[in-house]
């Protein structure tokens, strides 16, 4: 649940930062807005997944020991 909000929360902030370029003067730094909220979000995504992964091999580590 908390990536789904996450993913909007990402989708609102670079639509309203586009939508905010097309009639700014100098556009770039929107653009960097909108692109730099991605790369936050697939940084999130990709940090949580090698958690998760650690997490699984650990376990599995404890459960062949036993």
């Amino acid at each position: 649940m908390w990536s789904v909000i996450k993913f909007l929360g990402t989708l609102f902030i670079s639509f309203i930062a586009m939508i905010g370029a097309l009639g700014a003067e100098n556009p770039f730094p929107l653009f960097a807005v909108a692109w730099g909220i991605w790369i936050i979000y697939i940084l999130s995504i990709r940090s949580k997944r090698k958690k998760e992964l650690d997490k699984e091999r650990l376990i599995r580590e404890i459960l062949d020991k036993l």
